[in-house]
């Protein structure tokens, strides 16, 4: 199960796995796939692994017994899967699983919800959520999936254990490292005046959506291994930048550029003017905090 995914999200597995081994299993996750394209079987895998008694971290993981295909087939009673009705997730949508959940599992199994889209939320079943958080009932598991943490309930993230995906497939596209580089040397040390600098460092060539897609992608891969550098906890080592990055940013002020990447992402999916867009950008990405 997880092993197949070992090369592909080196931390993540890593990481679920030795949590498992451990028995430090956290009552809820919050997973941000950031489109990674095979989110949903890495995290039906993930469920497997939970479940499945025949596992063993040591060697291939099961994947193969009758209740993982029950799990394929979403036909095991301690498994549900929550998809947004319409536009959102509604509350009836998580009052429902509280009712059914109310009770042990009679296998003495745990008993796991997964939320896809969970940044769908709406205001009533977030609430409605975030007491099921606060008070799980037993053995019960949240599984929580979104592209963007961001977008998910501060009060509802702060209860997760929280897990990024890496997304390769727009990396492998965007081969000028130097470039990047430049760019955020130019948005960390100009602020808003990189409105007038940034042109200079792209020689003028503003590009396209697709450029700006991978670039925002890869900032963002770069600024959470900052953060992860900050923290104490594995990450990816891009050698001086991290630490130029870090000797720039407070944490908040990290978290709060993460937030704006993500949201710079979401807007390229609507016909945005890029200069338009850029401006935007950068004004809303100077406006944190400096480090102290």
């Amino acid at each position: 199960m997880l092993e197949v995914y070992q090369d592909k999200q080196p931390l993540f597995c890593e990481e679920i796995m030795n949590s498992i081994y451990h028995h430090k299993i956290s009552h809820a996750y919050l997973i941000e796939t950031n489109h990674y394209l095979d989110s949903d079987s890495l995290i039906l895998s993930f469920i497997k692994t939970l479940f499945c008694e025949k596992h063993n971290l040591n060697q291939e993981n099961c994947g193969d017994c009758n209740l993982c295909h029950l799990i394929d087939i979403n036909a095991l009673s301690d498994f549900r899967i929550i998809e947004p009705d319409g536009i959102a997730i509604k509350k009836e949508q998580i009052l429902e699983i509280k009712e059914q959940f109310k009770t042990t599992s009679t296998e003495n199994r745990p008993r796991i919800y997964w939320i896809k889209q969970a940044d769908k939320l709406n205001k009533q079943s977030a609430n409605s959520l975030l007491k099921f958080l606060e008070e799980p009932e037993g053995n019960v598991i949240a599984i929580l999936e979104t592209d963007n943490r961001y977008q998910v309930m501060e009060t509802i993230r702060s209860r997760c254990q929280i897990y990024s995906f890496i997304n390769r497939q727009l990396k492998m596209d965007f081969q000028d490292i130097h470039l990047l580089t430049n760019i955020i040397h130019t948005l960390e040390e100009r602020g808003q005046a990189s409105i007038s600098y940034l042109p200079i460092t792209l020689e003028n060539d503003l590009r396209d959506k697709n450029f700006w897609l991978s670039t925002f992608t890869e900032m963002i891969e770069i600024y959470e291994n900052a953060l992860r550098k900050i923290q104490n906890v594995d990450y990816v080592d891009y050698g001086e930048l991290l630490d130029y990055l870090i000797s720039k940013n407070s944490y908040s002020n990290f978290i709060f550029k993460l937030g704006i990447l993500f949201d710079m992402i979401q807007n390229l999916n609507y016909n945005l003017n890029i200069t338009m867009m850029l401006d935007l950008f950068i004004i809303q990405f100077a406006g944190g905090e400096t480090h102290a």
